[in-house]
């Protein structure tokens, strides 16, 4: 979180964007009905069934994006004072950093968002006392180095040109993407990764016995078609067991044709609601 947060902050320093696109940036909307259509053909699993609420999950979400954009700012002002007023001389304390209340907050986007309890404002409480030495001086921030914001960056440029270049394929009707696992950057494979090998465990028992498309069947059964890798599921024996149980169900249960899996949306490696900079 140290590491993304020091991204942020260079990003705000690079973009010194208006108060106007923080504020869009919060408000963005999500569509529920397309978000949970999306899902549904995906998963063949409801939102609602995975989420206690999805108005309070998004709302938390949009809660959590007012808070960090703030310290994002002061924190920018802070450490790149010289260089954002190098690019924008009259660049002032007062414009750059922006400010949202708690009560400018719940009037314009509501009050549905899970709020942190007594012991989480306690801990941090006492985090922000303890001096940030010795053992403790993991909890300090430090910016990412000038070594390292070069390579960001860059990376950052890369990833709207791709994008760029995806939103064209997508237009012209030839989009095919990579079942990439976005957590390290290379396909989704079994067996290589204990987040993916515990996921399609899960799914695999949310959808047992239920109708689901033949894209997300195959899917399944390809990543469990050798069943002598060593996933993670199998350290314990009760889980697998169900696993193979399940397996079992998945090859005998009709197929619901009316979801289709559109390309490249069969992810389910870590799937989570805020997977970094939008939903």
């Amino acid at each position: 979180m140290k590491v993304e947060f020091g991204f942020d902050v260079d990003q705000v320093a690079e973009g010194n964007y208006a108060p106007k696109a923080y504020h869009d940036f919060i408000g963005f909307e999500v569509s529920e009905p397309v978000l949970e259509r999306a899902f549904a053909k995906t998963y063949s699993v409801d939102m609602p069934s995975i989420f206690f609420s999805v108005d309070l999950a998004i709302g938390s979400y949009r809660h959590a994006v007012s808070t960090v954009i703030p310290r994002s700012t002061r924190a920018a002002w802070h450490l790149k004072r010289r260089e954002i007023q190098n690019g924008h001389p009259s660049e002032t304390k007062a414009k750059f950093i922006y400010n949202i209340s708690n009560s400018g907050y719940r009037k314009e986007w509501g009050d549905v968002y899970e709020k942190p309890g007594f012991f989480a404002r306690f801990k941090a409480f006492l985090l922000r006392l303890v001096p940030k030495i010795g053992p403790f001086s993991a909890f300090a921030f430090h910016p990412p180095p000038p070594a390292v914001e070069q390579i960001y960056m860059h990376s950052f440029n890369e990833s709207l040109d791709h994008y760029r270049l995806l939103l064209l394929a997508e237009g012209e009707g030839r989009l095919q993407l990579l079942n990439n696992n976005l957590d390290t950057g290379g396909l989704t494979g079994p067996a290589a990764y204990r987040l993916t090998d515990e996921t399609y465990a899960k799914l695999l028992g949310m959808i047992s016995g239920k109708p689901i498309s033949e894209p997300l069947r195959e899917d399944i059964l390809s990543y469990y078609s050798d069943l002598e890798r060593d996933f993670a599921t199998k350290k314990d024996p009760k889980a697998w067991q169900k696993v193979l149980s399940d397996l079992e169900k998945l090859k005998a249960q009709p197929i619901a044709v009316e979801h289709r899996l559109h390309p490249g949306t069969n992810r389910f490696a870590r799937p989570r609601l805020d997977q970094r900079r939008g939903l």
